[in-house]
């Protein structure tokens, strides 16, 4: 007499083992088929939808942390009115798909559906911002610094938060006359702390509107302006 086989269930018509595997991009695709509103896009899910109101958009968005609770997993959520963006990833086995992700953005989908809210998944916009120069290792501190970022999937640098623009050091031994410009948005409490840290890359950079604009310069000429939320003068009366 043999030993019964051991059953296994699936999940999405994907094997359910270890919910941090790694997807290949078959079963991602596979997944896909029976999640409209989501789109893969550079190691995550994303999706975008809109709701009759601010109030329907709250509603979900206890759904939203009700399911991650479940699951164990949660997105990034991003809250605009009556619009929502959602991207889920596996932050832990180095920003990719796994299968919680596929069962977390399928829990979400029904909910979705229930909650009369309408698929938008072209509005769910990222930007990545790109410089190029002859070589890349040399800018890499001076941008995780000046940033708070980290060097993440496919040599991007990413915002541990996922919030804002990844940034690629792009290799070439012609790199453009153009140069970029980044305008970083922060609190004036984190000035200061941020200005030490840059001084070993770039100086003391150019201070003439600090502490509203501090503007400081990597290795190839490219400038960062670290706005914050003091003014030279105070706002004209209106």
């Amino acid at each position: 007499m043999t030993a019964p086989q051991e059953t296994r269930t699936t999940t999405m018509g994907l094997d359910k083992d270890s919910p941090t595997r790694v997807l290949t991009d078959y079963e991602i695709a596979r997944a896909l088929k029976e999640l409209p509103s989501w789109r893969k896009r550079e190691g995550s899910l994303v999706c975008a939808w809109t709701f009759p109101g601010t109030r329907e958009a709250v509603d979900f968005l206890a759904l939203v942390a009700e399911a991650a609770e479940h699951q164990g997993h949660h997105p990034d959520v991003d809250w605009r009115a009556s619009a929502i963006f959602l991207r889920t990833t596996s932050h832990d086995v180095g920003d990719e798909i796994t299968l919680r992700d596929v069962a977390l953005a399928s829990l979400l989908e029904f909910a979705a559906t229930d909650s009369g809210a309408v698929a938008v998944p072209h509005r769910h916009q990222d930007v990545d911002l790109g410089i190029e120069t002859q070589d890349p290792a040399k800018l890499e501190d001076f941008w995780i610094g000046v940033m708070g970022y980290r060097k993440g999937r496919d040599g991007f640098l990413v915002d541990p938060e996922g919030r804002n623009p990844r940034i690629r050091l792009e290799g070439t031994a012609t790199p453009s006359a153009n140069r970029i410009h980044v305008e970083k948005f922060m609190s004036h409490s984190g000035l200061e702390a941020l200005q030490e840290a840059l001084q070993p890359h770039a100086g003391a950079g150019d201070r003439t509107h600090a502490p509203a604009l501090s503007i400081y310069t990597d290795a190839d000429g490219n400038r960062v302006g670290l706005n914050t939320e003091q003014r030279d003068e105070p706002p004209a009366f209106q």
